[in-house]
């Protein structure tokens, strides 16, 4: 039998009527549709590992942080479905102020900067989804003098996938850094 592939997945296979009857008994049939079963179930989580990426930088002009955020955007779905809050799929919540307003409320308790203890107000100012399923939210702080050091909690999707990291690159004028976020140590001081 040559299954032929379905969109390039390596377990799902369109089984032809022609290829039944090529397989003979029933226990053979049996056997393979077992196997394709057990082979989907397999592959249906999505991936082991999960990753979140940030980028943010202090503007002088208008004396705000702008970040912008990226997340897969099935992860992002689950995790607020999980939360028991009702969306649309992410795609139908592009320029819908509730929705938006629900999705920053979630982004807003895993991802934070802090000054002198008070958390910045961060709003969400944008959403773009790419066709890779990646989700990109601009997000930007209320007007702030620019702190020496901020304190930087980023442990969002955390509670719901323990193995989730996020990975945080912040622009200065003398260069980058790179900070990296883990479910056991999830709030870092940043000197800017």
């Amino acid at each position: 039998m040559n299954p032929k592939r379905f969109n390039n997945h390596p377990s799902i296979f369109i089984i032809t009527l022609k290829n039944l009857s090529k397989l003979g008994s029933s226990m053979t049939l049996k056997l393979i549709l077992l196997s394709l079963f057990f082979s989907m179930s397999l592959n249906s989580k999505a991936h082991e590992f999960y990753f979140s990426f940030a980028e943010m930088q202090y503007n002088e002009k208008t004396e705000k942080f702008e970040i912008s955020l990226e997340v897969t955007g099935h992860d992002l779905e689950d995790y607020i479905k999980n939360k028991g809050i009702l969306i649309p799929r992410l795609e139908d919540c592009v320029g819908k102020p509730l929705y938006l307003n629900m999705i920053e409320q979630e982004i807003s308790s895993g991802f934070q900067v802090i000054i002198k203890e008070r958390t910045l107000q961060l709003d969400l100012v944008g959403m773009k989804i790419n066709d890779n399923d990646q989700v990109v939210l601009f997000l930007v702080s209320n007007k702030v003098e620019k702190p020496l050091t901020i304190d930087v909690k980023y442990n969002l999707l955390m509670d719901f996938y323990p193995l989730q990291q996020n990975k945080l690159t912040i622009f200065k004028p003398k260069g980058k850094q790179f900070v990296t976020f883990l479910n056991t140590r999830f709030k870092r001081t940043i000197e800017l």
